[in-house]
C-alpha cells in the first residue's frame, strides 16, 4: 500500500472506477479509496443509491451499503481535511476493516455508532475510556444481576481496545472450582468503534486477538 499512488493514476488519466479497482486489489483501505475518489476524481458516493443493488457477499443490501456509506459519510463530514489526515486516522483506528466486518455481520447500527464520538470541525474520534469499555462488557454479561463478573485483574489493554474475561461471581468469591462456568469466551471491545465481539474457546485468546487486529473480526470467515 505504501507504494500506491492515486496521484500518479490520476495524472495518467486512469478512470476513477479503474483506480478504485486497482487500489482495492492493492489492499488500500476503503476509507482512503473513497477520499481519493472525492479529492482526485471528484466522485461522490450518492446516498440515494442505497438499496438499489444486490447485496453480493453481504447478508443484506443495507449491510453492503453500510460498509461503504459509513466511510463515505466520514469523508463528506470533513471535506477540507487533507488526504494525509485520513491516512493517519486510518492507521490509528483501522476503521475500514472494522466497519466492513460489522457490516458483514449485519450489525448496521454498530457500524454507524462511532459517528457519535466524532469531533466537530476536525477529523478526531474520541476513544472509549477504560470505564466505558468495561461497562459495555459488563452489560453484555449481565453483571448487574450478580451471577457473572468481569475478571478485572485479567483484563488486557491493547492499542485497538480491550480483552475482557469473566467468570461466575460465586467462583471468584470462594475459589471453589466446582462453581466455575464453562464456555465463557473472552470479550473484545474496540476503543474506536465501541463494538463488542465475543471470541471463542476453541483457540487461545491471542489467536482471536491477532485475527481481530488484522480483519476487524475475531472469527475466521
Amino acid at each position: 500500500m505504501a507504494a500506491f499512488s492515486f496521484a500518479e493514476l490520476h495524472r495518467e488519466g486512469v478512470s476513477s472506477a479503474r483506480a478504485a479497482q486497482l487500489a482495492t486489489e492493492a489492499g488500500v483501505p476503503r476509507l482512503l479509496i473513497i477520499k481519493a475518489m472525492a479529492d482526485r476524481w471528484g466522485v461522490q458516493v450518492k446516498t440515494d443509491e442505497i438499496g438499489a443493488s444486490d447485496p453480493g457477499g453481504y447478508p443484506s443490501v443495507a449491510a453492503r451499503e453500510t460498509a461503504t456509506f459509513a466511510l463515505a459519510g466520514l469523508v463528506a463530514a470533513y471535506p477540507n481535511q487533507p488526504f494525509a489526515d485520513f491516512l493517519e486516522f486510518e492507521k490509528r483506528t483501522g476503521i475500514s476493516v472494522k466497519i466492513d466486518a460489522l457490516a458483514m455481520a449485519d450489525r448496521v447500527p454498530d457500524a454507524l455508532a462511532f459517528y457519535d464520538r466524532l469531533e466537530p470541525g476536525s477529523l478526531e474520534l474520541r476513544e472509549l475510556t477504560d470505564a466505558e469499555a468495561r461497562a459495555i462488557a459488563a452489560e453484555h454479561i449481565g453483571e448487574a444481576a450478580g451471577e457473572l463478573r468481569i475478571q478485572d485483574a485479567s483484563t488486557q489493554t491493547h492499542p485497538w481496545g480491550w480483552l475482557f474475561l469473566y467468570q461466575s461471581a460465586a467462583y471468584l468469591e470462594t475459589g471453589d472450582f466446582a462453581l466455575m462456568i464453562a464456555g465463557n469466551a473472552p470479550l473484545i471491545v474496540d476503543r474506536f468503534t465501541g463494538a463488542l465481539w465475543t471470541t471463542g474457546t476453541a483457540s487461545r485468546p491471542d489467536d482471536y486477538i491477532e485475527h481481530y487486529r488484522r480483519t476487524g473480526t475475531p472469527h475466521p470467515s
